[in-house]
């Protein structure tokens, strides 16, 4: 019963509702994917949600950018996942930070683990064209969303191994954001990190005079206390002595 498989690989991904399409009946398209999933030439990634596998190798023939475009209606790369589809990843990491409106359970195929995370907006998310399935957050979101939550950068270390790879960034898109989540720390920790990089990107005077208007009389930490002990009085921030050594310690990727 493979008459509907060729089928099936045109759509790579796919949920219960486009087997019931295809054959026509809902008890039929049941068992069409349980009689596919015992041959193994489909596979479950979730609940309602499968792939067409490779008929050799039997491994998904949708890879797990496109598989994080599937999850929900809203679902996107993010964070450090974002970066490594922007290119601009330094380590190879084993969880996806997937985005949504639409909550679903974190989960794991295939060796990757699916991290949910709540998207407060869809601003600055696009689908770049190589894939129907693909969206992600573009390279400006993608970089106040990983100042916003340091750790789902892999930390402050790779954090600045990314952007030392950056040699542009849109200021108004930065700033518009910025706006978007509109908190005093986010600005804070913007303009201090960015303006390490500012030549690189090309950032403007202004961009880092408006962080500062933003960001609040109060003093914190950029990392944790033990951690971040030098003072910056600019930017009324505790944070390691020079964030910049980081490109020079090197470090081995994730295995």
């Amino acid at each position: 019963m493979k008459q509907y498989l060729e089928e099936l690989h045109i759509l790579r991904i796919f949920r219960l509702k486009d087997v019931e399409n295809l054959v026509g009946n809902l008890n039929s398209a049941k068992d069409l994917l349980q009689n596919y999933k015992k041959q193994k030439l489909v596979c479950q990634v979730r609940r309602d949600l499968y792939v067409a596998t490779d008929l050799a190798s039997k491994q998904s023939l949708a890879n797990k950018f496109e598989i994080a475009g599937k999850i929900t209606p809203t679902s996107y790369l993010s964070y450090q996942s974002a970066l490594e589809y922007h290119g601009l990843a330094h380590q190879v990491f084993y969880d996806l930070w997937v985005s949504s409106s639409n909550r679903f359970s974190s989960f794991g195929f295939e060796g990757i683990n699916y991290q949910y995370c709540e998207s407060k907006s869809m601003n600055g998310v696009v689908s770049p064209g190589r894939s129907s399935f693909i969206r992600v957050s573009n390279l400006e979101r993608t970089v106040v969303d990983c100042i916003d939550k340091i750790e789902r950068c892999g930390g402050l270390e790779e954090l600045i191994q990314c952007f030392s790879l950056m040699t542009y960034l849109n200021e108004e898109l930065l700033l518009d954001y910025l706006q978007v989540y509109d908190k005093q720390f986010l600005y804070q920790k913007a303009g201090f990190i960015l303006e390490h990089f500012k030549q690189e990107v090309k950032l403007s005077k202004d961009f880092f005079d408006l962080c500062l208007q933003k960001m609040g009389k109060s003093t914190r930490y950029l990392t944790d206390q033990s951690e971040s002990t030098h003072y910056f009085k600019a930017w009324k921030l505790c944070a390691p002595g020079n964030i910049l050594s980081f490109l020079e310690q090197g470090g081995e990727s994730y295995v």
